[in-house]
């Protein structure tokens, strides 16, 4: 992948409001074990986040922004110097497979979103960087955690129970915003950056776009989405907050054990359908118009993600090392909202098996059918997924943490 610094320092310093001397934008911002953060790097992270929240670019917002970033940039050096010391590398396909990702979330190319990132002046390292840190870290937990994570039949029967207890029929489709409290002295500037964020959506700016920069969850790069959710999969805090909420409301922030919470409740729907099916799946990204050569590559990644197929527990890990942005787990979904092509394919395979590679919205994808219920059902698997995703993401925010504190951080801002 080539690094393109296209954009001359100059039109950076004037447009972010930083000294426009070379010298100056290069200096350190902070150092993380010897490794430099640049104030260029700052400035541009800081820009990201501004556009992402659909806020103007002014002196107070950039200042109010300007903590959160420095340790976002922080925290992302300490997870790639971490998989560096595991000797965990990031490809340049699976850096532009993500890019590939994002752009056909907003239905655009690559191409056209780095144009239009440019033309606000935001270098395409910027983005880059910002991927391949959450695909390292992804690789980190899956390697040193997810073996440790084992959810009982017990804790799923618990779960199961209170959800047929609740006896509601309805699923809300849920998008979430974590800011972790660490330490007590933590607590005021974490409350007020939440609420900074709840202000920021309700002036306008994209829920998903601003978890993706500011979410510390591990669903930050999936822009925060959760899937379809009873709420008597939410912890107690959340789930009495979010039972009763209407579609669209944005509810918090909540504070809870680990930090605070901010949702989104985007849509809802009857839990009772004529069948609903858990799928995971592969997916691999094709650019608008693909070549010949381009069409193979993807067809021969695609098969070769079918013969290693061993089963819905272990496929999550597998769709993080073999397939794009957008591969995992899909949830569980009424057939009759999957698109005709999906829902013929899935229709002719048995649980724990996978359809042929077909084509779907954004590329080609491989799907796992994990499960297949009747109307009124209650998806076990899905209750053991939102488990073991909470269990890992408390485990990796301990690891994160640990790192900080043996780390060499100094900021010089």
């Amino acid at each position: 992948m080539k690094r393109l610094l296209i954009i001359p320092l100059l039109s950076v310093t004037l447009l972010l409001g930083v000294p426009s001397h070379a010298q100056d934008v290069l200096r350190p911002a902070a150092v993380v074990n010897d490794d430099i953060i640049s104030l260029l790097d700052v400035t541009q992270r800081t820009q990201l986040a501004i556009i992402s929240a659909q806020r103007k670019n002014t002196p107070e917002i950039r200042q109010r922004m300007l903590r959160q970033v420095v340790r976002t940039l922080i925290d992302e050096r300490l997870k790639i110097q971490e998989a560096e010391r595991l000797n965990i590398n990031i490809s340049d396909e699976q850096v532009q497979a993500a890019l590939a990702g994002v752009a056909s979330q907003n239905k655009m190319s690559p191409e056209k979103l780095l144009e239009g990132l440019r033309k606000k002046g935001i270098l395409p390292n910027t983005l880059f960087d910002q991927f391949k840190a959450d695909l390292a870290w992804r690789a980190v937990v899956n390697r040193s955690l997810r073996s440790s994570v084992n959810i009982s039949d017990a804790e799923i029967e618990e779960v199961a129970a209170k959800i047929n207890s609740e006896g509601s029929s309805t699923q809300k489709r849920i998008f979430e915003i974590f800011l972790g409290v660490d330490t007590a002295s933590e607590e005021a500037k974490i409350k007020q950056q939440a609420a900074d964020v709840v202000a920021t959506i309700k002036n306008g700016g994209r829920f998903s776009a601003i978890a993706r920069q500011v979410s510390q969850s591990n669903s930050a790069g999936l822009g925060g989405d959760l899937g379809w959710l009873q709420t008597g999969q939410l912890s107690p805090e959340l789930q009495s907050v979010v039972v009763n909420a209407s579609v669209g409301s944005i509810v918090g922030p909540i504070r809870t054990t680990r930090g605070y919470y901010i949702l989104l409740i985007q849509d809802e729907r009857s839990a009772k359908s004529e069948q609903k099916v858990h799928l995971k799946q592969f997916l691999f990204s094709l650019p608008t118009n693909p070549n010949f050569e381009q069409s193979q590559k993807v067809q021969s990644r695609a098969a070769d993600a079918k013969r290693k197929f061993n089963g819905c527990i272990t496929m999550d890990q597998l769709a993080d090392k073999l397939g794009d942005e957008g591969s995992g787990d899909l949830g569980t979904i009424n057939t009759k909202d999957l698109p005709p092509a999906t829902r013929d394919a899935i229709s002719q395979v048995k649980v724990g098996n996978t359809t042929q590679a077909i084509l779907v919205s954004g590329g080609i994808a491989v799907i796992a059918v994990c499960d297949r219920q009747e109307s009124g059902g209650v998806d076990k698997l899905a209750i053991e997924q939102k488990l073991t995703d909470d269990r890992l993401d408390t485990l990796a925010r301990r690891y994160l943490l640990d790192l900080r504190r043996s780390s060499n951080v100094d900021i010089r801002l």
